[in-house]
């Protein structure tokens, strides 16, 4: 690609004993893929608490469970300066074993698009061939949110030919969708405030 890479590694504190460090699987391609107009990225770590953790609960129907708090990672892939968008790597666990999504963002915290790093069962794919990608681009946390049901499904209004498996995982999908960006609002505070800034002129 030959593209730049700008690496700045913040850290705040240490990882909680067992707590999973999702890392993204060859950065550099999949962060250009992704977002083909980037010509570097920045990786920024936090360390999530537990006061994050408080803070996105009040945030979102889905609570962050003690195993996801420590250190995480937020890649910010840059055109020159200006910031395009966030992505970061969750583990959720299903009942087809643990899944690593990866999540693409826009500055607007929306869902650009997502991606299983690691998932296991056709249930996995199934959810990919029947649209799921492109049901959740350009969702944010509200709109996700209505996305899942009391029993945390997708809802029936959007799930289209897909089983009660299918849309059990999609669930599963919508409620990391919707962590992600609470996580991310509230772990990488400054980090989200610089491309306002940026068009701002600050």
């Amino acid at each position: 690609i030959g593209a730049s890479v700008l690496l700045l590694a913040v850290a705040s504190g240490q990882a909680s004993a067992g707590a999973p460090f999702c890392a993204l699987r060859d950065p550099s391609h999949q962060i250009y893929e992704l977002y083909p107009e980037a010509t570097g990225f920045r990786s920024v770590v936090r360390d999530i608490n537990d006061e994050t953790k408080l803070a996105v609960d009040k945030q979102t129907p889905f609570p962050l469970h003690n195993g996801e708090l420590g250190q995480h990672t937020l890649y910010v892939p840059v055109d020159g300066e200006r910031p395009l968008g966030y992505i970061q790597i969750r583990s959720e666990l299903t009942e087809w074993g643990l899944a690593e999504i990866v999540w693409a963002l826009n500055t607007e915290m929306r869902i650009v698009d997502f991606r299983f790093q690691r998932c296991r069962g056709a249930v996995c794919q199934n959810v990919m061939n029947k649209g799921l990608q492109a049901l959740l681009r350009n969702k944010n946390k509200v709109a996700l949110i209505e996305m899942v049901d009391s029993a945390g499904l997708l809802v029936t209004e959007h799930a289209g030919s897909m089983s009660l498996d299918e849309r059990r995982l999609a669930g599963v999908v919508i409620r990391s969708a919707v962590k992600v960006i609470a996580v991310i609002e509230l772990g990488w505070t400054t980090t989200v405030e610089e491309p306002h800034k940026y068009h701002a002129g600050l």
